[in-house]
């Protein structure tokens, strides 16, 4: 771990999170517990040396935990502490900032419908909005996920449980991200063919309302 000899919190911060993989293991747990075999599948270009070093210098530190599922499953998976969740409101805001940096997307860029639970949370609009409900299947070739999210006055809430809904949208990660953003209108989207929907179409029209997201630049294509 390189160690900066400096007296300041975020160059402690900076020890600790800033090794390669360590903030993507982190998403990865934000999620919710993961086995090895799930955090590799979803780390692209990790090895499984490199990963079991990560883990136990973050289980070190007294980031994540182990614990062993209950039967039928009885996988041992790994989960992230107090202090590894009390990471949430600093991964939400690199999200967002990130953002501004997500365009174009690079070819051969592994793109995960469940990481957009994340994305839409740290979105999310922290004051009032829109007394709207939307059910989100956000597919990307034969993975999908489903996503709940609710407006109302104390702000919006984003959950993968099943709730009752308004409307429900069937899209893309990318088309959900342009919805979220403002970048593309619901009825645009609707009208190109771009997601489908059911449900009441007035409430359609206030989903980007549910989200405080500037929209991301198109920007040229890194190394």
């Amino acid at each position: 771990m390189i160690r900066y000899p400096q007296f300041c919190a975020l160059a402690r911060a900076a020890e600790l999170l800033g090794e390669r993989w360590t903030l993507l293991i982190v998403r990865e747990l934000l999620l919710g517990p993961k086995r090895f075999s799930d955090l590799r599948a979803h780390l692209d270009g990790i090895s499984p040396s490199v990963l079991a070093e990560r883990l136990t210098r973050v289980e070190a530190l007294g980031l994540v935990r182990r614990s062993v599922l209950p039967p039928p499953a009885a996988s041992t998976v790994y989960e992230l502490t107090e202090d590894g969740l009390a990471l949430r409101p600093a991964v939400f805001e690199l999200i967002r900032w990130g953002g501004r940096f997500l365009l174009p997307a690079r070819e051969g860029e592994r793109i995960e419908p469940e990481w957009m639970r994340l994305a839409l949370a740290a979105c999310a609009r922290r004051g009032a909005s829109p007394p709207r409900s939307f059910l989100l299947r956000i597919r990307e070739g034969a993975k999908e996920a489903t996503l709940h999210v609710t407006g109302g006055p104390t702000g919006t809430v984003v959950t993968d449980r099943p709730a009752l809904a308004d409307v429900t949208i069937v899209a893309s990660v990318q088309t959900i991200l342009a919805l979220m953003s403002g970048a593309v209108s619901p009825l645009a989207a609707l009208e190109a063919g771009r997601i489908e929907t059911t449900g009441d179409p007035a409430a359609l029209a206030e989903f980007p309302q549910l989200f405080d997201a500037a929209r991301p630049e198109q920007r040229r294509a890194g190394p």
